[in-house]
């Protein structure tokens, strides 16, 4: 390739790099919130309405993925956040963002299925899974409190649990600290299994909007602009050399 068409490349390569940058730079980052898929728990399914020892309970789910909490007292297994599983269907709500502005969740009572005003018999219970991105340029705290089982997973790994059938004044996971820094996700799973209350609040504080990956608008628009440039003196020099040719 010659030095004049390098120049001419150079140019063109520049001018649509920083031209394609402008729209990039428009674009706002990921805002910090988190979303929840609502299911229905109907009346009897296994693990509901079960004699099982009150307040928090650690160990009912695994420690990686999606958690699969044991019927009691059989052992049978129930997983409350997918409707492939029998007794369990969509609620009306489906999934919506719970949170725009924030990892915040405050449902301090009466956290029944849509349209219901008790849980249990003829109503069934709620449950929910929820999902957001979070980065951490420092340390954060995870706080649940639950009525009844609440579980939290952080890059797929089980970080704080919440397990039992409990009101949400009794005894709840101590919050726990986060402090690996970077891009990170969460899955949140809460499950209400008997009556006569439901209930759960969620709080992180020091959570903060996920952060890009890719290199700075103002970085890249600058390397666009300087292809631009040397394109063009490129093209000048090689005029000018000919003219005196």
């Amino acid at each position: 390739m010659t030095m004049k068409r390098r120049g001419a490349l150079m140019a063109v390569l520049g001018l649509a790099l920083t031209g394609g940058l402008f729209g990039f730079a428009a674009t706002p980052a990921q805002a910090l919130s988190i979303s929840g898929t609502y299911t229905d728990i109907a009346f009897g399914t296994a693990g509901t309405e079960t004699n099982i020892i009150g307040g928090l309970q650690l160990g009912l789910v695994g420690a990686i993925g999606t958690p699969l909490v044991g019927g009691f007292p059989s052992g049978l297994p129930a997983n409350y956040w997918s409707t492939a599983t029998p007794g369990v269907t969509a609620d009306s709500i489906g999934t919506r963002v719970d949170n725009a502005a924030g990892l915040t969740l405050s449902f301090p009572t009466n956290f029944f299925p849509s349209g219901q005003t008790a849980n249990g018999a003829g109503a069934g219970y709620l449950a929910v899974h929820w999902t957001a991105a979070f980065s951490n340029p420092g340390t954060v705290t995870f706080s649940i409190a639950s009525d009844d089982h609440a579980f939290l997973y952080i890059d797929g790994g089980l970080f704080l649990d919440n397990g039992g059938v409990k009101a949400i004044t009794d005894t709840q996971a101590a919050p726990k600290v986060f402090n690996v820094a970077g891009n990170h996700t969460l899955e949140l799973f809460f499950a209400d299994v008997q009556t006569i209350q439901s209930a759960l609040t969620f709080s992180c504080a020091g959570c903060e909007d996920p952060t890009s990956t890719v290199p700075e608008p103002a970085t890249l628009a600058l390397f666009g602009t300087t292809l631009v440039g040397l394109g063009v003196v490129i093209r000048r020099h090689l005029k000018d050399g000919n003219k005196g040719a």
